[in-house]
């Protein structure tokens, strides 16, 4: 989820002004590539494969680089 939308109700109290005047576009973008992580683990646990199909054409959009690393980042490592 985005810190700017769980960010928004608290955006009357100090806490809510911290965070959104802290909060960089790089900062957000790796919260929204980690949620997408967790995500397409979640869909493809589930067999929600619709669902991973999404997720990857989302990732696209954002950096085609993604794509490949939501393929490959299941895959157990090599000793």
């Amino acid at each position: 989820m985005s810190p700017f939308i769980s960010s928004a109700d608290l955006a009357a109290t100090d806490l809510g002004r911290h965070v959104r005047s802290t909060t960089t576009v790089g900062d957000a973008l790796d919260d929204t590539v980690a949620g997408l992580f967790a995500d397409y683990a979640t869909a493809l646990r589930t067999g929600r494969t619709d669902v991973a199909q999404l997720i990857r054409d989302h990732a696209e959009a954002i950096d085609p680089a993604l794509v490949d690393e939501l393929a490959g980042f299941d895959y157990p490592a090599a000793a």
